[in-house]
This record gives C-alpha cells, sequence and structure tokens, in this order.
C-alpha cells in the first residue's frame, strides 16, 4: 500500500509499506521434440522437419560388366630356376641348356635333310654343321641296325678335346651338344627330354 507522509519541512514523501511480495516463476523446460515434433527455432516458431527424399534410386544396371577374373600367373618351379621355357623357343631353350651346364659349350637342333633349326648363342652359324648332323644320324641308323637293334638312342663322339653328344629328336630332327667328358650326361639328357616338346614343335 502507498500511503503520503508530511514531513517537517513542509515536503512530500512517498511512503511504501505493505507490498506484498510475488513469488517466484518458476522456467520448465520444454520438453524434448518427438521424432515427428516439429523442431522449435529460438524465437519460439516452429521449424517443420525436412521432407524426405522423393529422388529415385538408380536401380543397378542389367549390362554391368562383370569383374574381371584373376591374371594367371606363370607357374614357377622353385626346386630349379633353369628349367626349360617353351615361352622362350627353341633357341632359348638351347641357351638356357648352356647356362645351366657349365661343362656344355654349345648347342645345335638340326633337321634330318641338314638344315639349321636353332642354336645357342655359343654356337657358330656354319650352314656345314646341321648338314654334318644329318649325315651322320643317317649313319648311325644304319650301325643299329648293323648291331641288331632298332632305335637309335643317342651317338657319342669322344675325342681329345670332348665330347659331341647327338640325340634324335622325333623322326626329323636331331640335337648336338658340345660338352667336356667331365658332364653330366645323365642330367643333361634329362633337361633335353624336359624341353622335347619345344624342340620336337620347333618354337624357334
Amino acid at each position: 500500500m502507498e500511503t503520503v507522509k508530511a514531513i517537517s519541512d513542509g515536503s512530500l514523501a512517498l511512503q511504501i509499506s505493505d507490498v506484498p511480495s510475488r513469488p517466484a516463476m518458476a522456467v520448465v523446460p520444454p520438453p524434448p521434440p518427438s521424432g515427428d515434433a516439429p523442431f522449435a527455432t529460438p524465437g519460439g516458431a516452429p521449424l517443420a522437419a525436412p521432407p524426405p527424399s522423393t529422388a529415385p534410386s538408380t536401380p543397378a544396371s542389367p549390362h554391368a560388366s562383370p569383374p574381371a577374373p584373376p591374371v594367371p600367373q606363370p607357374a614357377v618351379d622353385p626346386s630349379s630356376g633353369s628349367e626349360p621355357q617353351g615361352s622362350r623357343g627353341a633357341d632359348g631353350l638351347l641357351d638356357d641348356l648352356v647356362a645351366r651346364f657349365p661343362d656344355a659349350h654349345g648347342a645345335i637342333l638340326a633337321s634330318v635333310d641338314g638344315f639349321s633349326i636353332a642354336r645357342s648363342t655359343s654356337m657358330a652359324d656354319e650352314a656345314s654343321h646341321p648338314a654334318m648332323l644329318a649325315a651322320a644320324v643317317g649313319l648311325a641308323h644304319q650301325l643299329v641296325a648293323l648291331g641288331g637293334g632298332d632305335q637309335l638312342r643317342q651317338l657319342v663322339v669322344d675325342h681329345d678335346r670332348g665330347l659331341l653328344l647327338v640325340w634324335p629328336v622325333g623322326d626329323q630332327r636331331v640335337l648336338a651338344v658340345l660338352a667336356d667328358r667331365t658332364v653330366d650326361q645323365r642330367e643333361l639328357r634329362s633337361f633335353v627330354q624336359a624341353g622335347a616338346t619345344v624342340l620336337v614343335g620347333g618354337e624357334t
């Protein structure tokens, strides 16, 4: 209640008394928004939730290319790094032979009619070499018949500076290897047999 009180000097003074106090207002936080309830901005205006996307999903193309198959790796025998390599042809095979056997110095592959087919890089390119091999094999077949045999397996020419080893390769070819006497003939023959497909096939 407001009252006016006179002061001795004649002025007026406003006296405030019996003013009832107001109760404090409790601040209640708004409930959290539900899944479909609109969001509220700081000013109180509702903000509607964004509508779901209506863009159609792109279906998988029925003509999509299948995944590329893995590239096969060439098989490698870990027990030996110098097995015959058919992909290099007969010339590469003969170079591998000379590289694997230190006691072998050269190799040549010829036809039975006297033409050169392949040779190692360490072998001289002489037209007379395949002609002599063809003649030697023809004579060796006759010697086999003289000895009562039917099939020539190997011809060995043992001379003062080493060996000349000659093998028939199929029915139309002959292989000759120049080597020292210390060469392992069993291993050398096994190497040649392993590469027989290349030697007979004529991959040069």
